[in-house]
């Protein structure tokens, strides 16, 4: 946790150049569908907006307003209308459940959704979100891509070869397609996997299907891990043959050299 003004401070005091804040945006709708709640709830979300906008005054570095917005297919257009009245500079497109099943954790409900469904069709049911996230149109890039490895990372293998790894060429042709980019997430490094989000093959693959926009984050939850493992991501980078990482102003994006 901690505060905007704290997260800048680490940053300008490890020495990055710029900062993105990503707040969670998750999108709850209602059973019937009529009406959707949003945590934070919209006006927090301004509040934040606002309180980026203020450290950004008296910043040292560059500071940008993102979020990283929680995908559900049943609150696209909700999600499109939100984000059309609140703009933002960087939007992180993410998959974190399966219907009600919560990937991402905690992990005792992720490995029971794998065992409810199967390693390979959890893994496929989970990337055709991902892939409804992206033929949406709606983010700047996505993230960590093969976040089924987290509690699992035997599922990293499974999705080199088969149906798996023709579901993520389908995804990545049309993130291709779109100018969408993909996110180097170095969370994975100090996870279970202890790799990336995504992986080098994966990254690789990207590249090879036409994905040239990139993004790097630490998914830092608080100050103390600000840039963590950042250079390892952008090195990752490099070897998959990605040029350039991208930021971005008012969903504008700006390259620059690996």
């Amino acid at each position: 946790m901690g505060t905007v003004a704290e997260h800048l401070h680490a940053a300008e005091e490890r020495g990055l150049a710029e900062i993105c804040f990503t707040e969670h945006l998750d999108f709850y709708p209602s059973a019937d569908g009529l009406f959707f709640s949003t945590i934070p709830t919209e006006g927090r979300l301004l509040a934040y907006l606002e309180e980026v906008r203020e450290a950004q005054q008296h910043a040292r570095i560059v500071v940008r307003a993102g979020l990283e917005v929680d995908y559900k297919p049943e609150a696209e257009r909700w999600v499109g209308e939100l984000l059309n009245r609140v703009g933002f500079d960087f939007l992180l497109g993410s998959v974190h459940n399966v219907g009600t099943w919560p990937v991402s954790g905690p992990a005792e409900l992720a490995l029971a959704y794998f065992q409810e469904k199967g390693a390979e069709q959890g893994c496929l049911d989970y990337l055709e979100i991902v892939e409804r996230a992206v033929a949406a149109d709606l983010f700047d890039s996505v993230a960590h891509l093969d976040l089924m490895k987290r509690f699992r990372p035997e599922n990293g293998e499974l999705m080199k070869r088969g149906r798996l790894r023709d579901q993520i060429v389908a995804i990545l042709d049309v993130m291709a397609a779109n100018g969408t980019g993909i996110e180097v997430n170095a969370a994975g490094l100090v996870h279970d996997p202890r790799e990336a989000y995504p992986s080098l093959y994966l990254l690789k693959l990207a590249r090879d299907r036409g994905v040239e926009v990139l993004t790097v984050g630490s998914d830092s939850h608080q100050p103390e891990t600000i840039g963590r493992n950042l250079e390892a991501a952008l090195s990752l980078a490099r070897t998959a043959g990605f040029a350039h990482v991208y930021t971005f102003d008012q969903r504008a994006l700006t390259p620059h050299p690996l």
